[in-house]
C-alpha cells in the first residue's frame, strides 16, 4: 500500500474506528493493555453534546449500546440499523391503529349503555322528608307474625308500608357470628402417646 493510500485510509478511518450510527456518532475500539477486553467508546457527531444523550433527550441505538457494554461481539451494520428503524415505524403505526380502534370501541360502548342517572327519576327532598315523618317508629320496626307488610297501612287513605330488604349475608359470616368466642391465649401442647401393635 502506498503512502497516500495509508494517509487517506487513516483520515477516512481513524485508528480503532469500528463504525457509525444513523445520527453520525462514531464508535471506536482500542486495545486495553491492562484488561482482556478492549476499550469501546463513542464520539458524538458534530454539534451534538454528550449531555443530550445523558439527559435522555436522545438515545443511542440499542445495537450500539449493547456493543459498547460488550454484550454484543460484532458491531451492527448500517443495514441492520435502518431495518430496525423501519420495524419501529411499522410498530408505531400498528400501535396507533390499535389505540384508535380501542378508543372507538370505548365510545361505542359508552354511547350504547345509558347512564344510571339519566334513567332514574329525580327524587325531591320534600317528598322524602314527608314520608319519613308519617311512619311511626313502632310500626316500622316490629310487625305481628300474621300480618303482612303489604296489608299494613298507617291510617285511612295512606299507602302501604313496604319494608326494605337487607342485603343477603354470606353463610360463612353467619357461621362465624354463631361461634362462641374463643380464648386467644396460647395453650400448652400435650402430645398423645402412640399405641403400637394394638
Amino acid at each position: 500500500m502506498s503512502f497516500l493510500q495509508r494517509l487517506w485510509q487513516r483520515m477516512r478511518r481513524p485508528r480503532g474506528f469500528v463504525g457509525r450510527d444513523l445520527e453520525g456518532n462514531s464508535y471506536f475500539e482500542y486495545p486495553n493493555p491492562n484488561d482482556v477486553r478492549p476499550k469501546r467508546v463513542v464520539k458524538y457527531g458534530e454539534g451534538r453534546d454528550m449531555w443530550t444523550y445523558i439527559a435522555g433527550d436522545k438515545r443511542l441505538a440499542v445495537q450500539w449500546t449493547s456493543w459498547l457494554s460488550h454484550t454484543r461481539i460484532h458491531p451492527p451494520s448500517l443495514d441492520e440499523l435502518t431495518s430496525d428503524i423501519e420495524r419501529q415505524n411499522r410498530l408505531r403505526l400498528k400501535v396507533a391503529l390499535i389505540e384508535a380502534r380501542d378508543r372507538e370501541q370505548r365510545l361505542r360502548v359508552a354511547a350504547s349503555t345509558p347512564s344510571p342517572n339519566l334513567t332514574s327519576e329525580p327524587v325531591s327532598t320534600t317528598d322524602a322528608s314527608a314520608t319519613q315523618h308519617q311512619v311511626p317508629f313502632a310500626q316500622s320496626t316490629a310487625q305481628p307474625d300474621g300480618q303482612k307488610a303489604e296489608n299494613r297501612t298507617q291510617g285511612p287513605g295512606a299507602s302501604p308500608i313496604i319494608p326494605q330488604e337487607a342485603p343477603p349475608v354470606p353463610s360463612s359470616e353467619l357461621q362465624h357470628a354463631r361461634r362462641p368466642p374463643t380464648n386467644d391465649e396460647p395453650e400448652a401442647w400435650i402430645p398423645r402417646a402412640v399405641q403400637r401393635g394394638a
